[in-house]
């Protein structure tokens, strides 16, 4: 019998039931792409410790992001504020949020990759096909077409290199 009354004294006094579910803290996100939109309107979880860290890394890779800032969307000092940095090891904002709260945000879109390379493969093959011409002589079947009538003047690789170099180091618009 004493066995029994410690078995019901560890026993929990109430059992967990489906409908005493605790309420998960969020906050509702109007995303913006490069300040268009709203693209998304969506509810995002707070995470965290302490249940008030946004989740950053998430909504970027849903989303396709490399970049989110905070973005106020009307008034007279519309656009970005300040980047919403998140912790490298768990991936929240390094600021907490309000349960509740309505955010918005304005997010950078990730670059493909194809452009970068493709801009590159054509920037390093183009001079040097004219430079192999400048050098070697124009081939007998090129020398034979209409398209191409003589040898690259020098003033025409120079100026494919300052394009390309001008192209690679152009700043973008934000």
């Amino acid at each position: 019998m004493a066995r029994e009354e410690q078995e019901s004294l560890a026993a929990p006094l109430l059992e967990p039931t489906a409908t005493a579910r605790q309420r998960v803290p969020f906050v509702e996100v109007r995303l913006y792409r490069r300040g268009a939109g709203p693209v998304a309107i969506f509810r995002s979880d707070l995470s965290g410790p302490r249940r008030d860290r946004l989740d950053v890394r998430r909504i970027q890779a849903s989303h396709g992001l490399r970049a989110l800032f905070a973005f106020r969307p009307e008034g007279p000092r519309r656009g970005r504020g300040l980047r919403i940095r998140c912790d490298p090891a768990a991936g929240y904002s390094a600021l907490p949020f309000r349960d509740g709260a309505a955010i918005a945000l304005d997010g950078e879109p990730r670059e493909s990759w194809t452009k970068p390379v493709s801009v590159i493969v054509a920037g390093l093959l183009v001079p040097a096909v004219m430079a192999a011409v400048a050098v070697n002589g124009m081939p007998e079947p090129l020398r034979s077409s209409r398209l191409v009538n003589g040898i690259f003047p020098p003033w025409i690789l120079v100026s494919a290199v300052i394009i390309f170099a001008r192209a690679r180091t152009r700043p973008r618009a934000p």
